[in-house]
């Protein structure tokens, strides 16, 4: 037995009926969506650039840049492993404990003030003797650290904090050299030949006016031959006194750098320069080279400087 569904009919006047009535239903759901969209463009429009910025941005390589050089993941939490004791001192009466870190080589100065991070020395165990000191240190949380000294880390965080400056100084004289040298040293591709234009160019006082300014330029010299030439130059110039510099400001930016060769370049000219105000911290600084081949040349040059000197009074 088969059931047949029949499709039901309706006249032809009725089915005209029900479209014409249909009509204005979808007028006004036409009328409705038109609405609908110029309302959104007119709230965009209205906002401006806030729309725009709701919407998620693109991300660039720099914004990882924190993160890749100092992964959280990688980096010591407890700070007691960080920080480690590298000098005590005493500022009117009161003790003050210099920390560095292991970390970025940054360092840190402690009293019983709080430091710009809140940090304050809350208790120094045998500050007279550093080998031994202990130092107590209240957190802005509240947390109490323990701070030590241990020479090898001390050594090795300045090193770093040495490295990061010398970084920095490349950076600033990179960015300074088309505005502090001749156009006909620029042009120089050969760096070692250009290395030796610049050093003329420091000893004919190019750079009197900001001798420190030479040092950063030696420092941005990545030819290591290059860099010591400009560098024996730069210091040749501090010893000698140029631009009022006094002999403590050219020592203190010599032991701002790491033991070596730009250290051995520095010294040679820093005893050069060091000849006709005093003689004898000339000698000194001479056999201070640690290099001893370069060392016994920087000796012998200063010291026939010296008789030189002493021979036309």
């Amino acid at each position: 037995m088969s059931f047949a569904v029949q499709k039901p009919s309706f006249p032809a006047e009725r089915t005209n009926r029900v479209c014409s009535a249909n009509q204005p239903y979808r007028f006004v759901f036409a009328t409705f969506i038109v609405c609908f969209v110029l309302n959104g463009a007119l709230a965009a429009n209205l906002k401006g650039t806030t729309a725009t910025a709701d919407l998620p941005q693109n991300v660039s390589r720099e914004d990882f840049e924190a993160l890749m050089k100092q992964s959280p993941f990688t980096r010591p939490i407890n700070l007691s492993d960080t920080l480690v004791l590298s000098g005590v001192a005493n500022l009117n009466n009161d003790p003050v404990a210099t920390l560095i870190d292991t970390v970025d080589g940054q360092t840190l100065a402690i009293s019983e003030s709080p430091n710009h991070l809140g940090w304050k020395l809350v208790e120094f165990e045998r500050p007279y003797d550093l080998e031994v000191a202990i130092a107590s240190i209240a957190l802005e949380s509240g947390e109490i650290i323990r701070v030590y000294y241990d020479k090898e880390r001390v050594q090795k965080a300045s090193q770093l904090a040495a490295r990061s400056a010398r970084d920095q100084a490349r950076k600033f004289a990179g960015r300074m050299i088309a505005h502090t040298l001749p156009d006909w040293i620029n042009e120089i591709e050969d760096p070692v030949k250009r290395g030796q234009a610049i050093a003329k160019f420091i000893e004919g006082g190019g750079f009197d006016r900001a001798p420190l300014d030479a040092v950063k330029m030696a420092l941005s010299q990545s030819d290591p031959q290059a860099r010591g030439t400009v560098m024996s130059a730069a210091f040749g110039r501090l010893g000698g006194g140029v631009g009022n510099t006094k002999i403590k400001n050219a020592v203190d930016q010599l032991n701002s750098l790491e033991n070596g060769r730009d250290r051995d370049f520095a010294i040679n000219g820093l005893a050069h320069g060091l000849v006709g105000r005093d003689p004898q911290s000339a000698l000194k600084w001479a056999n201070s080279v640690s290099n001893e081949g370069f060392r016994k040349v920087v000796v012998e040059n200063v010291s026939r400087r010296i008789n030189a000197q002493s021979s036309r009074k």
